[in-house]
């Protein structure tokens, strides 16, 4: 498996490479989004790890510009920012994971390996669902209905999550703003939204079910562009 590690800190991209490096992975390294782009040898890795202060481009905007590029790539987000805002932002710029710094190397190695095996399947064939995250919107077989920004950003969320499962936890983080987490009321209201929008769209049943003393799951893949 090709890997990308793409951050402006010598010493931390080093320390990330040699750490990928040694559990088997081919590792190129770059200092900001303009090496990566612009190097011939680095155009169709299965993963990248995006710091988001990077010198030019940054890290959101070339999370965005991968995600439309290669949509099926994996993309692990790394970064200062701890907000629930900032992760929010990270989300619905197409990451699947948001790590913040430090970064434990045994945490970071675990999140590769889960967003790899998502990454290593076959591709499928054309989802019946999909999310539109610049105009907000989720379309299914039955039609297509408006979502809110804390929605798009939880469906989102869980659609690339490995095995499309996320803790209550980090649901309650994308919901958060200013700096708080959300309430358990908040995300239970949430999750409920979603899952008759869903089903507005044309599924049977609710697709998002709670995980007891745990999180949720998505039980449907759902596609996602813009």
């Amino acid at each position: 498996m090709d890997i990308v590690v793409i951050e402006d800190n010598d010493s931390l991209r080093r320390a990330i490479a040699r750490s990928l490096s040694d559990v088997g992975y081919r590792v190129s390294a770059f200092s900001c989004a303009e090496e990566f782009i612009e190097d011939p040898q680095s155009n169709d890795p299965n993963m990248l790890l995006i710091d988001v202060n990077l010198p030019g481009e940054s890290g959101l905007s070339l999370t965005a510009r991968m995600r439309r590029l290669q949509p099926r790539i994996g993309i692990i987000i790394l970064s200062g920012r701890a907000k629930p805002a900032d992760r929010r932002d990270g989300y619905e710029m197409g990451a699947d994971i948001y790590l913040t710094k430090p970064v434990d190397p045994e945490e970071l190695n675990a999140a590769v390996r889960a967003l790899l095996r998502r990454v290593a399947l076959p591709r499928e064939p054309e989802l019946e669902f999909g999310i539109d995250l610049k105009a907000r919107r989720l379309h299914g077989p039955a039609g297509k209905v408006m979502l809110t920004g804390a929605e798009t950003a939880v469906l989102a969320a869980l659609a690339r999550a490995p095995d499309r499962r996320l803790e209550a936890w980090q649901i309650a983080e994308v919901l958060g703003s200013d700096g708080a987490v959300a309430s358990r009321n908040t995300v239970n209201v949430t999750i409920f939204r979603i899952n008759q929008k869903i089903m507005e769209t044309g599924a049977d049943e609710r697709c998002i079910r709670a995980i007891r003393n745990w999180g949720y799951s998505l039980s449907i893949q759902i596609g996602i562009a813009g």
